[in-house]
């Protein structure tokens, strides 16, 4: 049984003085010790999100990564969406807006997929769940990194249930090429009758893989990056997910993950902070009032278990809006209409972790 580790937040703990605890108790310091080089994986916020990860603690956990003799860099891959992170120099002046720069977080930030599409490609071994990929790139700066810290916000996904450490891997250590494919199985679907023929997903469609015909949007199945921006932004709802499409996604995730972490046994360590769970990404701007009280920061060297522990917190936590967007099992999930499991018990067959934890508050 998977071991997690529980900085509990109504113990009203100094939670940076805690977090030193969390990090030795949870045998993080002893995964990166003389590892060399460590990629701190985080999502640094989109530009107008107020809800990403704090850089105090991602400070915190770098000068952890210090003493514990690791050479830590800060880092991400650009995005598939047009957006304030969808290339270096973007991200970069993004990261440095949201507080992410060397003098603040007191490591380089590093983006690793350079100019989007610099990654090295791992073979998919034995799909599970009609996996239909071939392989993944991941990016080249995380791959090359001797130890891996994954630092995941928890909170909910418009297309996944919900983002954590899972997420976080295998669709933020991946190349633009391979979170395409993995979108791929959610390409957007036009309903005709809800479709007036505004032209605005014409309009915000980054890639010009939208043209109108007789009045209604065609999409160009080969300029398509299947980047939903589209259908974050048509007022009619007319263009939609195809349905089965959100659990066909989480089981992409699961196998991306996989070949993240091939490259990183017994090298990789996770930190979830269960805090400003909001009903979106922080690629959302704005993501949404949080919906929980905050919970707590939570650590393990199993991605499926501190997923698992952070969605059952989740559940027993006090809800703070009205009304409630969703009950419990699966909060986030129900939020989202899918089964946001879907993505862990994927990446329990894979071999990535376990459901079964055990819970050991410090």
């Amino acid at each position: 049984m998977a071991e997690v580790y529980f900085l509990d937040y109504s113990k009203e703990q100094n939670v940076l003085q805690a977090l030193k605890d969390l990090f030795t108790k949870s045998s993080l310091a002893e995964t990166i010790l003389g590892q060399g080089s460590v990629a701190v994986k985080l999502h640094m916020g989109e530009l107008g999100n107020i809800t990403y990860l704090r850089p105090i603690f991602v400070r915190r956990v770098v000068d952890l990564i210090n003493r514990a003799g690791g050479k830590p860099f800060v880092t991400d891959a650009t995005t598939l969406y047009a957006g304030g992170r969808n290339t270096p120099e973007r991200y970069l002046a993004t990261a440095a807006s949201n507080g992410f720069v060397e003098a603040t977080i007191g490591a380089p930030v590093v983006i690793a997929d350079a100019d989007g599409d610099e990654g090295v490609a791992v073979a998919i071994e034995n799909p599970v769940a009609g996996c239909q990929l071939k392989d993944i790139r991941v990016a080249t700066r995380i791959y090359h990194a001797d130890s891996l810290m994954v630092l995941s916000h928890v909170k909910g996904h418009d297309q996944t249930g919900f983002g954590g450490a899972i997420k976080n891997l295998g669709m933020g250590c991946v190349t633009k090429k391979s979170k395409r494919a993995q979108h791929a199985v959610n390409a957007p679907v036009l309903d005709e009758s809800r479709c007036d023929g505004c032209g605005n997903c014409v309009d915000v469609c980054q890639q010009h893989a939208l043209s109108m015909v007789d009045e209604k949007p065609v999409r160009d199945v080969e300029l398509c990056t299947n980047c939903s921006e589209c259908i974050s932004n048509c007022p009619k709802e007319a263009l939609c997910w195809p349905e089965g499409s959100k659990e066909k996604l989480q089981v992409c995730l699961a196998h991306a993950a996989w070949a993240v972490l091939k490259n990183f046994s017994g090298r990789v360590g996770f930190i979830n902070f269960v805090q400003d769970v909001t009903p979106h990404c922080d690629c959302a701007s704005p993501a949404g009032l949080p919906i929980i009280q905050d919970v707590g920061i939570l650590a393990s060297l199993d991605p499926i278990a501190i997923d698992k522990a952070s969605l059952d917190l989740i559940d027993r936590a006090p809800i703070v809006v009205s009304p409630a967007p969703a009950s419990p099992p699966d909060l986030l999930g129900r939020m989202h209409g899918t089964d946001s499991l879907v993505q862990l018990r994927a990446g329990e067959r894979l071999g990535l972790g376990s459901l079964e934890y055990r819970l050991i508050t410090i």
